[in-house]
Formats: C-alpha cells, structure tokens, sequence
C-alpha cells in the first residue's frame, strides 16, 4: 500500500525532496518512469463540441434498450488488456544478451546494422526497443565495434564509458584494467572516477585501478586478437594467465609466487605450446600439461 501511495504522489508531483529521492532509488523506478514517459507520448483528437452536444441531446430523446452482456465476454476482454499489456511491458524491457564463452568468439549486429565482434569470455547487453533513443551496450570483456556511419552509442563497462559516432574501436575490459584503442574516426573515453580522454586513430589509453597508463601508438587497422594475437602493455603475470585461460579454455595454476614484474609483447591464440613458452622464458616458470589442466612451477 506504502509503495501504491507513493506512485500516486509521484504522478501528481506532490513527493517532497526526500520522498523524490528515495523513491527515485528504489528498483522499481525505472520501469515506472518508461510507462510515464511512453503514456506522455499518447494525445487525443480535439473533440468537436457541437457535434458532441447535439450528440447527447439526441440521444436524451431516444429510448436505449438495455442488453446484459455475457459474463465471459467482459472475463475475456480484460484478460486480453491483461494481456496485451503484459506483452507490451516485456518487449520494452527485454535485455538481448551476446555471450563468447571460453575458446569462442562471436559477432553481432545492433539495430543500427553496427558491427560487434566479442572475444572469447565477454558479455554484452542492450536493448533493441527505443535503440534510436537510447543507444547503450553494457560489456564485460572484450569487444571491436565498426559503427554504422553517422550512428554513435555508449559502451558502458563497470571501469569506465566510451562514447562514439561512425569509427572502429576496441575495448577491453578486464578484471581492474581498462583499455581502449581506436582504429577510426574518433572515442571518447571517461573512467570511472571521470577522467575524460578524446581518442584519434591509432590511439590507445588504459587505465587499472583508476590510474591512467600511456599507452603507444598503434598503426594497425584492427585489434590483434582478430588476427589470433592477444597484445599486452605492462600488463601483469595474472592478466596473461588469465587470458591464456579464456583464450584455450584451460585452467592454469601456478604453484610459486607470482612474479610482479610487467608482460609486454603479443601472445598467439591459436598456439598453446608457443603461448606458454613466452611468459616461461621470461619468469624462469615451466610448465606441466594434463588434460586442460596446466601448471606452472619456477626451474
């Protein structure tokens, strides 16, 4: 009853200030204020008052014959609203959800015929109703984007957002460390705690932990993974692991202490042996196979 009251005073903007923000912040707002503003996009005709007039005296003069509807008629119809409004609500909230598991990729179109390629162990999310309107994708992972000509839209990740308009970019977004590169046109990037980078082609920015880290120039026309070549910049050991993880869909445990220094270089996806040897030489680590089991133990 508490909750119906305050939908109440909210339609009819009588919430004060506390009550506003408190029942701005319950889960249930959000699907209140889409039907608000949807039922805000709905108008009447004028309606014509003399016509309307000489409507009722007429029909003050005329003798109305009373007929008793069938009780399942009126049943039927309000199960059809029921219904049709059910539906209605359930296609404007539906979530389209892309996954990559472990050792796959995938690739998708957006509404607006823009082109997503996820990399192995990502998510995406995003609404395809009112895309015209509200032009979001949510990302867990990693993901190339070729956005349609004059369309721009969010990536929204749990590190940070990156807003575009007609370019090709990458994000990755991984753990605490967030990298975005553009290969076209131009990115905005914004961290979590509101650092705001413009990007040009060939320009990469990330961040871990909320500190920026500069990252060099990049000449290609697309990201290497997509080449099955997975690239780091003073990334650490358990980063690599990790995508060597997702990548073969192996499970890696390391029996020594992790070293702290940073990976940089490129790694194949698509050459297990060759991918160990090059984190093994480098941290003095070997490794030992069983199954999609591998260990590593220093020399």
């Amino acid at each position: 009853m508490k909750d119906e009251v305050m939908l109440a005073k909210w339609l009819n903007n009588e919430l004060d200030e506390k009550e506003l923000k408190a029942f701005m912040a319950s889960p249930e707002f959000d699907t209140y204020n889409k039907i608000k503003e949807y039922s805000a996009q709905l108008t009447v005709p004028e309606a014509d008052m003399d016509t309307l007039y000489a409507g009722i005296e007429y029909r003050k003069n005329k003798v109305v014959k009373v007929r008793t509807l069938n009780p399942w008629f009126t049943r039927i119809a309000a199960m059809l609203v029921l219904f049709l409004g059910a539906s209605f609500f359930l296609y404007t909230t539906h979530t389209t959800t892309q996954i990559a598991d472990a050792g796959q990729r995938t690739a998708f179109l957006l509404p607006d015929n823009s082109a997503v390629s996820l990399n192995a162990g990502s998510e995406a999310d995003y609404k395809t109703w009112n895309w015209k309107n509200n032009r979001k994708l949510q990302l867990d992972g990693e993901a190339y984007f070729r956005v349609a000509k004059g369309q721009t839209f969010d990536v929204v990740t749990p590190m940070g957002k990156v807003t575009v308009v007609g370019t090709q970019f990458n994000v990755k977004a991984r753990g605490s460390r967030f990298d975005v590169t553009c290969f076209e046109g131009k990115v905005r990037v914004t961290s979590s705690d509101n650092q705001t980078i413009l990007l040009l082609p060939g320009e990469s920015i990330a961040f871990e932990n909320g500190k920026k880290i500069e990252v060099p120039m990049d000449k290609r026309l697309q990201p290497g993974w997509l080449s099955n070549q997975a690239d780091f910049y003073k990334e650490s050991l358990s980063n690599v692991i990790n995508e060597i993880e997702r990548q073969y869909n192996v499970d890696i445990t390391i029996n020594t202490a992790i070293p702290t220094e940073r990976f940089t270089g490129t790694i194949p996806t698509n050459d297990i042996n060759t991918a160990l040897e090059l984190i093994e030489a480098p941290y003095h680590l070997k490794s030992k196979k069983a199954g999609n089991k591998i260990t590593l133990s220093t020399e």
